[in-house]
């Protein structure tokens, strides 16, 4: 029996090829991307997971206030003081261990060259019995128990050791020689704490005292079960009262927060590069996306019974139950949606490279190797279904022979009115997601567009670390003998995203418990002129300045400031100019104050900034590029001078408006993702107006016959036909206005500048559906006005 249902279902597929293809498209095209759109949900809210023990994995944070400054400021790292202090004093934490960023130039040496690595850390000596990372070489309790030890990860093993075991054999690292101790497995992309070593930090100067004063560390811990996180927080409290008393006396705030390691990347404010909104959104938009398909899918059938109602007419009256009918269509559907899924999941495949390329993630197949993926598949099948195949398989087998040989089928009984309503949640979604996808395309011009008030055009970015102060010097000398090249500065962080957390004390006409916490940065003279920061009151960094900022007797420092500093300090911007300050420990003055500019995301207002000149350290090197020279031969010539000055340098370069995009990555993703499957969405969602327009016809063709027979126009007729749609349209262009705008207005709270939520836009996303739909349903209408009355009413 149901080997004979399989043969008829089968039959009827291929009977109907273009139903069977469009309908069988659609759903294949609607699972696809919800797979795909899964995948990428499970990668992010998978971080950290792949650890065995991630429930008890706890990550530390720090906040802080100064007396006179308006908030907290949170940062993702704290003291060396707070691992020694959880070891000894916590007996809910089995083990803590820190990871410090190596600041130097990460040149290794090898075959008379110098390959530079940027991903490496010191880490404490029981990193790998907290984080249990595979090890392919090496005993992970003893590979950091000495100094001078390192563990690579399997790729930087191969690249340096390619034809031998790399145990036991000396790496040289600014000039240093490590001996390598342990080989991992390459860590995998869903994971916050991306190295490509880790380094013994035994021997560290900074980590023979614990100290309290400044936070450096990245602090993790393994907790003794699950439920410790609570009373771990309640003795952190008691921790900072005890660590920090005499500064809470004089007005400071302090506070360590625990947070579950598995979820810093979507939840945390300080260190998460996720943002849990947008999974909210990428979910949401996956199930509306699987909905449609399968309203689509319903319509599709519903669409396709009409002209099957005399096949059901002769079955019923040669005996066929209600039951038998209503598991052969069943069947029919559940076979059209295994065959979409089976494809589907072949898509999936093959398209998840060129997913996870356009959605900027590395998304890798071990996700699919789960058993429990599969059982969802199956589970998803018996849904899909019994939800998409069902209410057809049900509403066929109701008809009644009599009323299908007097084609005299109500809607109802032909599902028309279901079909509508259909129609109407289809374009509601459809319409909310055009809303949201053109504000949010707009909010990425207006950040690519706005004047942040530093100039970012032509800057060439290059590693200033490992740079001697004299080679610095002589590449600005040399450089600025090019045409090609307007300019050089250096700076400790990148001008696009400062992190260097500050706090200004012994202000000049303040009371001396007076303090305000601030960003700062270290940078070389001409910072300020070749970014463009417009002046505001005093003058430039000049080359005294910075003589007197390096004198190691009695350095005096020389601070420029944005006008939100001079305003947190009480003065204007002329008023700020000359007067004294203390920057932890930096004594000095006020030498110029420049407008306020964005030097981290717009997500986040502008804040109080110091740029004080300190030549210890440069991170970065700038060299702003004359923009009416070829860029290729400008970085062609920039390389020549690198290389004549350092001939083992790497010259890896890019430019400093890479570094701006990569700040609103997330944005950029949710944003592209939303574009294509907006796309999609409203391309399903005209499939299933096209069916219930083809629907609609055929139940009306005599109607139309009729009017054409007593004079009706072709534009009359289309116009009547047209109307009952596009009621649907704006119906759900109505329902779904309200929702884009709060939609809308929620995202846009994540930015601290951003669009308006202007009317035209709502009314740009409804001309487009409108005009859409109309498309879609003109090839029907406009068919059946032209017919001839004849071949309408033959029958009769």
């Amino acid at each position: 029996m149901i080997k004979n249902h399989i043969k008829i279902a089968w039959r009827n597929i291929r009977k109907n090829k273009g139903f069977s293809l469009l309908n069988m498209s659609g759903l294949t095209i609607g699972i696809t991307c919800f797979l795909l759109l899964a995948t990428y949900i499970y990668h992010e809210v998978s971080y950290e997971r792949f650890f065995s023990h991630a429930d008890r994995l706890a990550y530390f944070s720090l906040s802080y206030k100064s007396p006179n400054s308006p908030e907290l400021v949170s940062s993702g790292t704290t003291p060396t003081g707070l691992q020694p202090a959880l070891q000894s004093e916590f007996p809910e934490v089995q083990q803590a261990s820190r990871l410090y960023a190596y600041t130097q130039a990460g040149l290794i040496d090898i075959n008379d060259q110098s390959l530079k690595e940027n991903k490496l850390y010191y880490a404490d000596h029981n990193l790998f019995e907290i984080l249990d990372y595979q090890f392919i070489e090496g005993n992970k309790k003893h590979v950091l128990e000495g100094p001078n030890q390192i563990v690579l990860t399997e790729s930087l093993a191969k690249k340096y050791f390619p034809n031998e075991s790399a145990i036991n054999k000396a790496l040289v690292i600014d000039k240093v020689n490590w001996k390598v101790t342990g080989i991992i497995q390459d860590l995998p992309s869903n994971t916050q704490l991306k190295f490509s070593a880790i380094l013994s930090n035994q021997g560290l100067a900074r980590y023979k005292e614990s100290s309290w004063t400044s936070a450096n560390d990245i602090t993790i811990a393994l907790l003794a079960n699950e439920m410790s996180f609570q009373s771990v927080q309640l003795k952190l409290n008691h921790l900072v009262k005890n660590k920090f008393t005499d500064a809470i006396k004089q007005g400071y705030q302090f506070g360590f927060q625990v947070e579950k390691l598995t979820d810093i990347h979507l939840h945390s404010k300080t260190s998460g590069t996720g943002n849990i909104l947008y999974i909210y959104i990428l979910t949401a938009l996956g199930i509306a996306l699987i909905v449609l398909t399968c309203t689509n899918f319903t319509n599709l059938i519903l669409a396709h019974a009409i002209e099957r109602k005399k096949e059901i007419g002769v079955k019923k009256v040669l005996g066929a139950g209600r039951q038998n009918i209503f598991f052969q269509f069943l069947l029919e559907c559940s076979l059209m949606i295994l065959i979409s899924l089976l494809l589907s999941i072949l898509a999936t495949f093959l398209l998840l490279p060129v997913f996870s390329h356009f959605m900027g993630v590395d998304i890798s197949f071990p996700i699919w190797n789960k058993p429990v993926v599969y059982l969802s598949l199956l589970t998803f099948f018996i849904s899909l279904s019994l939800l998409a195949g069902g209410w057809p398989a049900y509403s066929i087998s109701s008809l009644k022979p009599i009323s299908i040989f007097k084609s005299k089928l109500s809607e109802k009984q032909t599902g028309i009115s279901l079909s509508k309503i259909l129609i109407a949640f289809q374009f509601c979604i459809s319409i909310f997601f055009i809303i949201c996808t053109l504000f949010a395309s707009r909010q990425m011009e207006f950040i690519q567009s706005k004047n942040t008030g530093l100039d970012r055009s032509d800057i060439l970015v290059i590693d200033g670390r490992g740079w001697k102060d004299k080679e610095r010097q002589l590449l600005k000398d040399k450089l600025s003998q090019l045409n090609s090249v307007k300019g050089m500065t250096a700076s400790y962080d990148n001008p696009v995203n400062i992190q260097g957390g500050y706090s200004i004390s012994d202000v000049e006409g303040q009371p001396t418990d007076f303090s305000i916490n601030v960003t700062a940065i270290p940078i070389e003279k001409d910072f300020v002129s070749l970014f463009n920061i417009k002046s505001v009151a005093g003058s430039p960094l000049s080359d005294t300045d910075i003589l007197r900022a390096r004198d190691t007797v009695s350095p005096e420092n020389s601070f420029i400031i944005n006008t939100l500093t001079a305003s947190a300090l009480g003065w204007s911007p002329k008023e700020a100019v000359g007067k004294r300050i203390n920057l932890n420990g930096r004594k000095g003055s006020i030498k110029q104050v420049v407008e306020s500019f964005n030097f981290t995301s717009l997500h986040n207002e502008i804040s109080p900034v110091v740029l004080f000149p300190e030549y210890d350290y440069f991170g970065n090197i700038f060299i702003k590029l004359n923009a009416q020279v070829p860029m290729q031969d400008a970085i062609n010539q920039v390389k020549t001078i690198v290389k004549e000055i350092d001939p083992k340098n790497t010259y890896e370069y890019h430019f400093l408006n890479d570094d701006y995009n990569q700040l609103y990555l997330q944005d950029q993703q949710t944003t592209k993702a939303m574009q294509l499957f907006s796309f999609i969405t409203i391309t399903i969602a005209c499939m299933g107006l096209f069916a219930l327009s083809t629907y609609t016809v055929q139940q009306r063709i005599k109607e139309i016959g009729i009017r054409k027979v007593l004079g009706a126009s072709v534009l009359k007729i289309v116009k009547l036909l047209s109307f009952d749609f596009l009621k649907l349209v704006v119906f759900a262009l109505l329902i779904s206005v309200p929702f884009g705008w709060l939609a809308m207005h929620k995202w846009m709270d994540n930015f601290a500048y951003h669009i308006e939520l202007d009317w035209w836009v709502f009314f740009l996303a409804g001309s487009v559906a409108l005009t859409i739909a109309l498309l879609t349903i003109s090839y029907q209408t406009v068919r059946a006005a032209i017919i001839n009355p004849v071949e309408c009413l033959r029958d009769e």
